[in-house]
């Protein structure tokens, strides 16, 4: 009994706390100690990363003990003539300036019978509660995105390095969910960074070759990163107008325009002025949100009617422009495999999330990785049989 309440007093609670309250002292505490909120300090960053393992770890057992709880030997409580204390937990700081000293390790359950013979009882119920624990919905849509990815692929004949990305942005994603061991900003951002980038690289390679590609594919990786954090909204609107500005210089140099330079600069200006059309507006209607959005609105805007405009005013850039539109089934096909990609990542992620906290970071890559190549050799098969 006493590593069970070694776990609650690592979440901070009295021995004897319920699992609701097990839920929101873990939620409370994963949040104040994630290692994300201390980027700007690496010592601190250091001991939050050990800090969040032991109460991951905390959570786990005390969840599991909690749900078979009424089949099992409850943990241990106050007598009866004693007044019972409320499961309560200290007040935390959401920012710290000093973390608090790592709980010690609990002893090893060998040396204490009556826990041993709880713990065996639990590991005995434990099969059917994590069956019933696994995220069967993302497992499937896993399989069904990369199948659709795998089938877009063999009918629009695409090259052999097409998937090679597909499978390298999958299985970057499972290695480092399997590394990092538990959810996080940053392991959602690099998993995204490699789902775009990969989305990007294979729809400009569709729509406009290798400088297409390139340039798509930087876009892909900036927009993967800031879905997978929460950046602020002037960082946001800064990557979303330079990206669409990239995008659309890379679309026209890839096809053969020239004058590339005069999309940039127009940009420039019209991002210029539309930011201080935007501010005048802010401060005509007293905003009160307090992030300027006249301002971001009209620098997005601003730049990429700019972009548009200067290259619509180019000789060969108007031509190209209006090859775009002749360009739709390259555009659909380079589209699908970018959305299958993305999509199929997330999903990966979603049940990846759910599985590492049922087993250990191996069996999690392994499953992922199964499904994932069932997946595409699925969707393979299918195309392949049809045509």
């Amino acid at each position: 009994m006493d590593e069970i309440n070694q776990y609650y007093k690592i979440l901070e609670l009295e021995p004897g706390a319920s699992l609701e309250e097990v839920k929101e002292a873990y939620r409370d505490l994963a949040f104040v100690w994630h290692p994300d909120r201390f980027v700007q300090n690496s010592r601190l960053q250091a001991r939050a990363t050990v800090r969040l393992k032991e109460i991951n770890e905390a959570y786990r057992k005390l969840r599991y003990f909690l749900s078979n709880s009424q089949q099992q030997v409850a943990p241990t409580r106050p007598t009866p003539d004693q007044t019972p204390p409320t499961p309560r937990r200290p007040p935390t700081s959401p920012y710290p300036s000093t973390p608090p000293q790592s709980s010690q390790r609990p002893r090893d359950y060998n040396t204490d019978r009556g826990f041993q013979e709880v713990y065996v009882q639990t590991s005995t119920r434990q099969t059917n509660s994590t069956t019933s624990d696994i995220p069967w919905g993302s497992l499937i849509s896993t399989f069904l995105f990369y199948a659709m990815t795998a089938w877009v692929l063999i009918i629009s004949k695409a090259p052999v390095w097409s998937w090679a990305v597909v499978e390298g942005v999958a299985w970057m994603g499972m290695t480092v969910l399997a590394i990092e061991g538990s959810s996080s900003q940053r392991c959602w951002a690099i998993a995204m960074l490699g789902a775009g980038g990969g989305a990007g690289w294979i729809a400009g390679n569709y729509v406009g070759g290798l400088i297409t590609a390139f340039a798509w594919g930087m876009v892909g990786c900036s927009l993967g990163v800031i879905s997978g954090t929460e950046p602020k909204a002037r960082t946001v609107a800064a990557v979303v107008t330079i990206g669409g500005v990239i995008a659309l210089v890379g679309f026209l140099a890839g096809n053969g325009a020239e004058n590339i330079l005069l999309v940039v600069v127009g940009s420039i200006v019209w991002a210029a002025g539309g930011f201080v059309f935007g501010t005048i507006v802010d401060a005509v209607i007293a905003s009160q949100t307090g992030t300027g959005v006249g301002s971001m609105l009209g620098f997005i805007l601003g730049a990429w009617v700019g972009a548009w405009s200067a290259a619509w005013n180019s000789t060969r850039s108007k031509t190209v422009a209006i090859a775009l539109v002749g360009a739709g089934p390259n555009i659909i096909i380079g589209s699908w495999v970018a959305i299958g990609i993305v999509a199929g990542v997330i999903a990966q992620m979603v049940a990846g999330e759910k599985l590492i906290e049922l087993f250990n970071g191996f069996l999690t890559f392994l499953i992922l990785a199964i499904i994932s190549g069932l997946g595409l050799g699925f969707g393979w098969w299918l195309s392949t049989s049809l045509m």
